[in-house]
């Protein structure tokens, strides 16, 4: 008998910790602004994972001109920039991005991190995460917003274009590219640094080292990860809610007017 009221506790609790998470997620959301982002054909290998989907958008690849209060000597990677967003038609684009949110009451801005492997001071690109990457689906309906996104395409023919980009590159950035990894650049700057206080070698060569590097790894990485457009791929919209801190979380995605939740 005991055992039983056990159990039952168990699942009350279980059911009551639910419906508060809900409630939660509800009032926290219950004034956020609600914006449509486009997302932009991506398969790291395949987008479809189990019952979610990879996401990757419009905004998470920015010019670094849009940075207004800052300059790239002044952000360093994993550190989050405030982009602002406006309005073209239906869809949200990035207006600006800025290192500290203006007091703007009008604005509509989403908080980013800027992401640290990246980050180089030599491209022209900021590369950002909003934490609205995954959607949860059921099975059926993932595979089906992976068909749009991607064409119908599937992950070998996905797979061949990411080697005929890489076979596209120079021998020396390839194999910066396939070696190198976020700990190893990192290991590098910190030697080269070392060096350069020891006189073993001159800032510029240090600067110029670090700049081939980066952009090897950034021409790599862009070839590896990038899969070109269908002429069949459709639109994938996705309906995002921005709380008042900035933080983003997306509610559902739109392919041709089809909602998925």
């Amino acid at each position: 008998m005991k055992k039983i009221y056990l159990v039952t506790a168990i699942i009350i609790s279980q059911i009551l910790f639910l419906s508060g998470m809900v409630a939660y997620h509800n009032v926290k959301l219950s004034g956020a602004k609600r914006v449509i982002l486009k997302t932009v054909p991506y398969d790291p290998m395949s987008m479809f994972r189990g019952r979610y989907v990879n996401l990757r958008y419009e905004i998470s690849s920015l010019p670094r001109k849009l940075l207004k209060d800052a300059t790239v000597e002044d952000i360093k990677g994993g550190e989050d920039l405030f982009v602002k967003l406006k309005k073209e038609g239906d869809i949200w684009v990035a207006d600006s991005v800025y290192k500290k949110r203006p007091d703007d009451k009008s604005g509509v801005y989403i908080r980013g991190r800027l992401r640290d492997y990246w980050f180089s001071r030599s491209g022209d690109k900021l590369s950002l995460e909003y934490g609205i990457e995954a959607y949860f689906l059921n099975e059926d309906s993932a595979k089906e917003v992976d068909k749009a996104n991607l064409g119908g395409g599937n992950w070998q023919e996905n797979q061949k274009r990411r080697e005929e980009n890489l076979a596209k590159l120079d021998p020396e950035t390839r194999r910066i590219g396939k070696e190198a990894g976020e700990w190893w650049v990192k290991k590098l700057n910190t030697e080269l640094q070392v060096w350069v206080k020891e006189g073993t070698i001159t800032k510029e060569t240090s600067d110029a080292l670090t700049k081939k590097y980066d952009e090897a790894i950034e021409k790599y990485e862009a070839a590896n990860e990038t899969t070109p457009a269908r002429s069949d791929s459709k639109p994938v919209l996705v309906e995002i809610a921005i709380d008042k801190e900035g933080n983003g979380y997306p509610t559902k995605i739109i392919i041709e007017g089809k909602e998925y939740r």
